[in-house]
């Protein structure tokens, strides 16, 4: 068994997804939270970040798993939740 590292590809894709929620926020402006290519992608990084936590034969144990979907939440709950980035 191999566990899952913390540069792995679930990393990637879900720093990928950020980032075009991040170009996406400043190209939009006030209208990022309305945009359907913007709620299509939350609702992909939110799945990703839950399958992220997940049980696994081959991943890290749960309190690792856990710790690392909740940084990655917070990474991101700016573009996830509107009001977030004011706090």
């Amino acid at each position: 068994m191999t566990a899952t590292n913390p540069g792995s590809r679930e990393d990637a894709e879900i720093s990928g997804v950020g980032e075009r929620l991040l170009a996406l926020k400043d190209a939009l402006g006030a209208g990022f939270w309305e945009d359907p290519e913007v709620r299509a992608l939350q609702q992909d990084l939110r799945r990703r970040i839950g399958e992220y936590g997940a049980w696994g034969e081959d991943r890290l144990p749960s309190h690792q798993r856990a710790r690392r979907a909740a940084r990655l939440e917070s990474e991101y709950a700016h573009l996830l939740w509107p009001g977030r980035a004011d706090q």
